[in-house]
């Protein structure tokens, strides 16, 4: 992974985590931010799956770094 592509997929991770918190913040104004909510728990899901990409992406790039110094 070269750290352009790394720069490339965080940025889309951001993106994704901003359009996550706008939809969570309008379920918390209209009081239907909790688990019995189907829609929050996706948004909950969605967030997730973006917290795992990111450890993964981090822990490529760690490896590449680590790889490359041999």
């Amino acid at each position: 992974m070269t750290l352009d592509e790394y720069n490339a997929a965080v940025k889309k991770i951001v993106t994704e985590q901003q359009a996550i918190a706008q939809s969570t913040a309008q379920l918390a104004m209209t009081g239907q931010a909790n688990p019995t909510n189907p829609q929050f728990t996706e948004i909950l899901t969605k967030q997730w799956t973006l917290m795992q990409t990111m450890a993964k992406l981090n822990t490529d790039l760690m490896m590449g770094i680590m790889s490359m110094k041999k």
